[in-house]
């Protein structure tokens, strides 16, 4: 395994990718602001609300392009982990805009036909929670749910880091576009297959559970930034697999990090957050990408720069 400074010697010899000025990763944030403003203005949103959102998307196109072109000669550590790291910033930003869009083409949801799926798979989730209802687990059992649904809010930048530090820098580029594009692809579902979630449409779901300050943290996050609509597929299970990409680079706490993974699956049945069938789409998804997205990436044709390196 190659990680740290030892990068450089080992991989010296092998094809890096090129330190474009404008690189796939990049691009593809530029991409989604032209995808995600087309969706609007073919949309059925009021026509001042569709031009203040095209506005939003064309200024930050040109704002992002701009900057990248400033700070494309500069070599100065801070200013390229920023120049890096930025996208999964990006990525979370454009999440709360969704809700905004998410009925812009059809009044209906899918939720009846996922609760019917469900039911097909086994019912999972409705006995999770009638049983929920009927017998109230007690607040430790909530507490630690809730600490594996809101660890996905640490999995994304642990393993963005540990790459960017540990891994060469084909690896980073591959991991971060893959992740972006999991995200986009997303929201661009959510739009065209709404679905509410358990917890927004079937009646009794809707009140927290009781745990201490975690459940409580986690609850107020989810009623501020949550809204009905963006369900299906689950983006917390499809980005989750895509942090695989960093297990190797995780040491001696992979198996930490693995348990609390799989308390996070757990947790979008548990929490009500997600029907099984989101999961299960969610897992699709993420692992499409995370064979593809590497692939996507070393292909992706919108890109411009000169100088070759790896991280070192």
């Amino acid at each position: 395994m190659v990680t740290g400074m030892n990068a450089q010697t080992a991989f010296k010899d092998k094809p890096t990718p090129k330190n474009f000025w404008l690189n796939s990763v990049d691009s593809l944030v530029l991409f989604y602001q032209a995808a995600i403003s087309a969706v609007i203005a073919t949309g059925n949103l009021p026509v001042e609300l569709k031009i203040g959102l095209i506005e939003d998307h064309a200024v930050i196109f040109v704002v992002l392009l701009l900057l990248l072109w400033l700070v494309r000669g500069i070599k100065n550590p801070v200013v390229q982990f920023i120049r890096d790291l930025y996208p999964l910033a990006a990525m979370l930003f454009f999440y709360k805009e969704i809700g905004l869009l998410v009925h812009q083409y059809f009044d209906w949801t899918l939720d009846e036909s996922l609760i019917g799926v469900d039911d097909e798979l086994g019912r999972i989730g409705r006995r999770v929670w009638n049983f929920q209802q009927f017998y109230p687990p007690v607040r430790l059992l909530n507490e630690f749910f809730s600490i594996g649904y809101s660890f996905y809010f640490i999995l994304m930048p642990l393993s963005a880091l540990m790459i960017y530090f540990k891994a060469p820098l084909i690896k980073f580029r591959a991991f971060m576009f893959s992740l972006s594009f999991t995200y986009y692809f997303c929201y661009l579902l959510f739009i065209f297959l709404p679905a509410e979630s358990p917890r927004f449409y079937m009646p009794g779901l809707r009140g927290a559970l009781k745990g201490y300050w975690i459940s409580d943290w986690l609850q107020a996050a989810v009623e501020k930034n949550a809204f009905p609509g963006g369900s299906f597929p689950s983006s917390h299970i499809a980005a989750s697999i895509i942090c695989i990409m960093a297990y190797p680079y995780l040491g001696r706490f992979k198996n930490v990090v693995l348990f609390l993974t799989l308390a996070l699956f757990a947790g979008t049945i548990y929490g009500r957050y997600h029907y099984f069938a989101d999961v299960v789409a969610g897992s699709v998804v993420g692992t499409g990408i995370y064979f593809l997205g590497p692939w996507l990436e070393r292909n992706w044709p919108l890109v411009w720069g000169e100088k070759e390196t790896v991280h070192g």
